[in-house]
């Protein structure tokens, strides 16, 4: 597996992007993207942008929100994500 899609899954994965939403809705996954700022051999810190879908009372989507924040992913020996916290 590349490390791009490695950290896309991670990212349509993880509930520590969902510190991130502002009203606690959900993250549309199609709409996640990344940018590698630092890269060090025992992590990585990512900077991540996605949309949060707010639902209303009637159960319908009434709007989307940008979110985005800042992620450490630590990294094993062999450069797999073996971890990820809020950075």
């Amino acid at each position: 597996m590349t490390e791009a899609l490695a950290i896309t899954r991670l990212l349509q994965n993880c509930k520590e992007l969902s510190a991130f939403c502002s009203q606690n809705g959900g993250i549309i996954n199609e709409s996640i993207h990344y940018e590698i700022i630092e890269r060090q051999p025992e992590s990585l810190l990512i900077y991540v942008t996605f949309l949060e879908s707010i639902m209303e009372g009637s159960g319908c989507q009434g709007d989307q929100k940008p979110c985005y924040g800042r992620l450490r992913l630590r990294l094993n020996e062999q450069g797999e994500i073996i971890g990820v916290e809020p950075a």
